[in-house]
Protein backbone atom coordinates (compact mmCIF):
# COMPACT_ATOMS: atom_id res chain seq x y z
CA UNK A 1 0.00 0.00 0.00
CA UNK A 2 1.34 3.20 -0.89
CA UNK A 3 1.76 6.30 1.92
CA UNK A 4 2.42 9.70 1.93
CA UNK A 5 5.46 11.09 2.44
CA UNK A 6 6.80 14.20 3.55
CA UNK A 7 10.09 15.98 3.68
CA UNK A 8 11.24 18.07 6.66
CA UNK A 9 11.76 21.84 5.49
CA UNK A 10 14.54 22.73 8.11
CA UNK A 11 17.66 20.81 8.14
CA UNK A 12 18.47 19.24 11.33
CA UNK A 13 21.83 17.81 12.40
CA UNK A 14 24.21 17.84 9.37
CA UNK A 15 22.32 19.79 8.05
CA UNK A 16 19.94 16.80 6.76
CA UNK A 17 16.24 17.00 6.01
CA UNK A 18 14.32 14.25 7.57
CA UNK A 19 11.69 12.17 5.26
CA UNK A 20 8.66 11.07 6.92
CA UNK A 21 5.44 9.03 6.31
CA UNK A 22 2.20 10.61 6.88
CA UNK A 23 0.85 10.07 10.66
CA UNK A 24 4.70 9.86 12.51
CA UNK A 25 5.16 11.22 15.41
CA UNK A 26 7.89 13.23 14.21
CA UNK A 27 6.06 14.79 11.49
CA UNK A 28 6.65 18.50 11.16
CA UNK A 29 3.59 20.95 11.41
CA UNK A 30 2.07 21.84 8.17
CA UNK A 31 4.13 25.28 7.67
CA UNK A 32 7.43 23.35 8.05
CA UNK A 33 7.09 20.63 5.55
CA UNK A 34 6.72 19.57 1.57
CA UNK A 35 4.62 17.01 0.25
CA UNK A 36 6.94 14.65 -1.73
CA UNK A 37 3.63 12.27 -3.06
CA UNK A 38 2.55 8.65 -2.52
CA UNK A 39 4.94 6.12 -2.72
CA UNK A 40 5.45 2.62 -2.71
CA UNK A 41 8.43 2.16 -0.90
CA UNK A 42 10.38 4.44 1.44
CA UNK A 43 13.41 4.27 -1.10
CA UNK A 44 10.98 6.61 -3.77
CA UNK A 45 10.33 9.21 -1.70
CA UNK A 46 13.65 9.54 -0.24
CA UNK A 47 15.06 10.08 -3.61
CA UNK A 48 11.96 12.55 -4.63
CA UNK A 49 13.17 14.22 -1.57
CA UNK A 50 16.65 14.73 -2.76
CA UNK A 51 15.81 16.59 -5.61
CA UNK A 52 14.62 19.59 -3.48
CA UNK A 53 17.69 18.60 -0.50
CA UNK A 54 21.03 16.62 -1.32
CA UNK A 55 21.13 15.67 2.33
CA UNK A 56 17.30 14.33 2.48
CA UNK A 57 17.24 11.00 5.06
CA UNK A 58 14.93 9.02 5.91
CA UNK A 59 13.19 9.22 9.71
CA UNK A 60 14.44 6.34 11.84
CA UNK A 61 11.27 5.72 13.13
CA UNK A 62 8.70 6.07 10.62
CA UNK A 63 10.96 5.11 7.21
CA UNK A 64 14.12 2.70 8.28
CA UNK A 65 15.42 1.48 4.86
CA UNK A 66 15.57 -1.70 4.38
CA UNK A 67 18.71 -2.14 2.60
CA UNK A 68 21.69 -2.64 4.86
CA UNK A 69 23.70 -1.16 2.54
CA UNK A 70 21.96 1.94 1.65
CA UNK A 71 21.81 2.38 5.53
CA UNK A 72 25.31 2.43 5.76
CA UNK A 73 25.62 4.66 3.39
CA UNK A 74 23.39 6.87 5.00
CA UNK A 75 25.26 6.43 8.16
CA UNK A 76 28.61 7.04 6.77
CA UNK A 77 27.74 10.58 5.40
CA UNK A 78 26.20 11.32 9.28
CA UNK A 79 29.49 10.11 10.68
CA UNK A 80 31.72 12.68 7.94
CA UNK A 81 30.08 15.37 9.48
CA UNK A 82 29.82 14.98 12.64
CA UNK A 83 32.08 17.08 14.87
CA UNK A 84 35.21 15.89 17.01
CA UNK A 85 34.56 14.91 20.17
CA UNK A 86 36.06 17.31 22.68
Amino acid sequence: MALYYYVNKQSGYNDNHVVHAAGCSHLPDIDNRLFLGSFYHVNAAILQAKKYYAGAIGCENCCPLNNTEQQAAQLSVALKHTPPSR
